[in-house]
């Protein structure tokens, strides 16, 4: 490993690479003993396949540093750990088609400050855990202003095979992009497989993703409910009838931790709030969105909803417009993990109750799972999410999350609740209940681009 660490210093130099625990330790969600792995901080695509050359010659496995914490039993690992964040440049917003080229180094805050500037933004996430929008699209997270706008957000993109090879997806042959050693033009679409694949195919760096233009007018109503049903109700109709740009539809514990930022903040605007909020954003020309508004109000004002006030309406806006990443709620307990699944509105309240219920019966506090949901694409489903928070720095309060997390999926997934990008123990509960051909076609496609398992080996499913 020495001579291969010598020769990464070279390629990228000395101060991109990192070894031993002091200078890893803040990587790690937990504390951990020893690390073994060698950080590696390429600046661009040639210094990239440089280190992916060098390791695969040398037989180093090949990690990627995917979110801004990961977990500590990944400290075990031996062999490189990649970290693309110096890969920050943004190649071109092209305004004119609504599509910005970006690497996997561009965060939400530095690319929505260009587009601002241009006349047009991108949709922000609701529940990530990294600040690149590349890596946060791939990893599908839910998306405020998923309510109207289908997924993926990515139009394609590159990434780098353990050989140092490039995958392209889609076609781009003939374009200023250039030609990959990979490519699907009328051929089998693999490029799926590397969603939310904890990287075991091929590490993405760069792509190109979708923008909206900056509309005339917008304005954000909130009402309160003291059902979920009423709640959903008006999330689903103003969603299924095309009222709104984004919508939430949140309880009090979830929604007092997402506009706070201390603890004390959070516990008193917790007492104001009703026991359900759904928000409504209008985006349009100005005479549109006093259309809409008007419809809004009634349909709430039916489904016995009231209207909150002006000064929370505001607040909720302004959280609207930045990204909302779950490590933000750790101030609360000191860590948050979620519950995340996809399913109709019909369903969803007796899902959410069930995954309450499952918290409870193990030891957690009642009240104090935090729900939220969010409709995709005119309500035609609905992302739930239950947040528990904890001390992590107890061990008994660190048990009784994971095991609370564990029940609730296990539930979800008894009742046929779909389960989008599980990682851990709850990869293996999904993909054992898999169908045995979607597994294998997994299996087969990481043995092609990835034969002698040196890519993220272990991080989606063991063996794998």
């Amino acid at each position: 490993m020495v001579d291969v660490v010598s020769e990464l210093r070279e390629i990228v130099g000395g101060d991109n690479v990192l070894a031993g625990l002091s200078s890893l330790r803040r990587f790690f969600q937990d504390p951990v003993g020893d690390c073994g792995l060698v950080l590696v901080r390429p600046r661009d695509e040639y210094e990239l396949n440089e280190v992916m050359v060098a390791a695969y010659r040398n037989g180093c496995s090949v990690y990627s540093l995917r979110r801004e914490q990961i977990d500590a039993s990944l400290a075990r690992g031996r062999g490189v750990l990649l970290d693309l964040s110096r890969m920050d440049t943004v190649k071109k917003i092209d305004r004119r088609n609504l599509m910005a080229h970006i690497y996997a180094g561009v965060t939400y805050e530095s690319l929505q400050k260009e587009c601002l500037e241009r006349g047009c933004k991108l949709l922000l996430p609701a529940a990530a855990r990294s600040r690149s929008v590349l890596r946060s699209y791939l990893d599908r997270d839910i998306l405020n202003g998923n309510a109207v706008h289908r997924f993926p957000q990515l139009s394609l993109f590159h990434a780098v095979l353990s050989d140092g090879r490039v995958w392209i997806s889609g076609s781009q042959q003939l374009t200023s992009e250039g030609i990959a050693d990979f490519r699907e033009d009328q051929g089998p679409q693999l490029s799926p497989f590397f969603g939310a694949s904890e990287d075991i195919f091929g590490i993405p760096f760069y792509g190109i993703i979708y923008l909206y233009p900056l509309r005339e007018e917008r304005r954000v109503l909130l009402f309160g409910f003291e059902e979920l049903e009423p709640a959903l109700a008006l999330a689903y109709k103003v969603n299924r009838e095309e009222h709104c740009f984004e919508c939430l539809t949140a309880d009090a514990r979830y929604l007092s931790v997402l506009l706070s930022s201390r603890a004390d903040d959070a516990e008193g605007l917790r007492a104001r709030l009703p026991a359900w909020t759904t928000a409504v954003s209008l985006e349009h020309h100005a005479e549109l969105v006093d259309l809409w508004e008007k419809y809004v109000r009634e349909d709430a004002t039916r489904l016995g909803g009231r209207p909150l006030d002006a000064e929370l309406a505001a607040a909720v806006d302004r959280k609207l417009q930045v990204p909302w990443y779950v490590q933000e709620r750790d101030y609360l307990r000191g860590r948050c993990e979620l519950v995340e699944h996809y399913d109709l509105r019909k369903r969803i309240p007796r899902l959410l109750s069930m995954v309450r219920e499952a918290a409870e019966a193990r030891g957690y506090p009642r009240g104090e799972v935090g729900q939220a949901l969010i409709p995709v694409y005119f309500g035609g489903s609905f992302y739930c999410e239950s947040d528990l928070y904890f001390d992590p720095s107890r061990e008994s309060e660190r048990e009784r999350a994971r095991e609370a997390v564990l029940a609730g999926y296990r539930v979800l997934l008894e009742e046929g609740s779909y389960v989008d990008r599980p990682r851990g123990e709850v990869a293996e509960m999904v993909y054992g209940r898999a169908n045995a051909g979607f597994v294998k076609a997994m299996r087969t496609l990481k043995d092609i681009l990835d034969p002698r398992g040196l890519l993220n080996p272990g991080q989606l499913l063991e063996g794998v």
